[in-house]
């Protein structure tokens, strides 16, 4: 159960933990936003490849931000997805101001500085769980990005020999009396790595039958609402198919893809239940995602810039990769159905698990 470790910034400021397994698989994890930066797994014919999107340093990644921040690997908080309207959030008996990110007042992913952007404190745990593992923890303070109450967050990533990547969340609420809580990984998968520059050709199954409907004049906000997917462009229940297959269905100025929350179950659940499984024919890679969590966002990379330059040289752009973000409901804060599932209380505490387990046809 190795895990190493080295400086991924040229200051020593920001380390890039690796976890192996006697497979083979590598699988690396930085301080900074305790992002996912690489896992290298062997393909069908035993070629190694980097699956996941990122940047070679900390430095390289410092700059791409410049041009465009798609989250790369990133742990997501406070709050994952849109919260809307982000000018009176009701937290604590209090009305709160959160950052407007996109317009017409939607707050993104936590913020201008959310989780992504923070330094977090490492800790090698692989004894504990038996396979190499690395808690990461963040003590957020209270106010900040506009947000109540004092949270510490550990986020856990362990690599089993099966080649089954688990992150495990927990967060509790240290001062303050209420706060809104709902973390995400914001990794993004090419199955070929990036052989083929798009995923058009990855095929996804997902079980849910039912996607978050959203506002007829603000179409990236979810409402309360459930509407059904079968016999439309976001069905993948009905049988596997390609993204490529319909994604050229969407409107180009406004979704360019798949972006879209899918219901798996209408709270957590107390078990892990398969929510996803993509995979390319090129590469037999196979991904599947399982978590206790009730929703999956499914994003294609719709709004990638391809200026974007990465890890060997890769060109990034529109779909190179696609992001399943399991969590709770997106800009639940805002709908009474399903408030109570992100609020944090003293003496209460957040548990979230994804497991990505990978496997490859010989």
């Amino acid at each position: 159960m190795p895990l190493t470790k080295h400086a991924f910034s040229t200051d020593g400021s920001v380390d890039e933990y690796i976890l192996s397994n006697s497979r083979g698989t590598n699988v690396y994890v930085t301080t900074w936003g305790a992002r996912l930066t690489r896992f290298i797994i062997a393909d069908k014919n035993s070629k190694l490849r980097d699956i996941v999107a990122g940047f070679e340093t900390y430095e390289q990644w410092q700059d791409s931000l410049l041009i465009d921040d798609p989250y790369f690997g990133a742990t997501i908080g406070r709050v994952a997805g849109r919260i809307h309207p982000c000018d009176s959030v009701t937290i604590a008996g209090h009305q709160c101001v959160l950052p407007e990110i996109q317009p017409n007042k939607v707050c993104l992913h936590g913020g201008h500085q959310g989780f992504d952007k923070k330094i977090f404190t490492a800790t090698d745990v692989s004894a504990e769980h038996g396979v190499a593992a690395v808690k990461m923890v963040y003590v957020s303070p209270d106010g900040e990005e506009g947000f109540p109450g004092e949270i510490e967050l550990s986020v856990t990533y362990s690599l089993g020999d099966d080649d089954s990547l688990a992150i495990t969340y927990h967060g509790e609420l240290t001062k303050g009396t209420e706060s809104i809580f709902n973390p995400t990984n914001h990794t993004y998968w090419n199955l070929t790595g990036f052989e083929e520059p798009t995923v058009h050709n990855h095929i996804c199954s997902l079980p849910a039958t039912h996607v978050m409907a959203t506002h007829s004049d603000h179409p990236m906000i979810p409402t309360a609402q459930l509407q059904s997917v079968i016999g439309t462009a976001l069905d993948f229940a009905s049988q596997p198919r390609k993204y490529g297959d319909r994604i050229g269905e969407f409107d180009n100025e406004i979704m360019r893809g798949y972006d879209h929350a899918y219901v798996t179950s209408t709270m957590p659940t107390d078990h892990l239940r398969l929510v996803a499984c993509v995979w390319s024919e090129l590469s037999g890679i196979r991904l599947t995602v399982m978590t206790e969590q009730p929703v999956l966002v499914m994003y294609t990379g719709n709004w990638i810039s391809d200026k974007l330059v990465g890890k060997y040289g890769v060109r990034y752009g529109n779909h190179s990769a696609v992001a399943l973000e399991t969590q709770r409901f997106t800009n639940a804060v805002n709908i009474p159905e399903y408030r109570d599932q992100v609020l944090l209380h003293p003496g209460g505490a957040f548990v979230h698990k994804v497991v990505f387990k990978l496997d490859t046809a010989k």
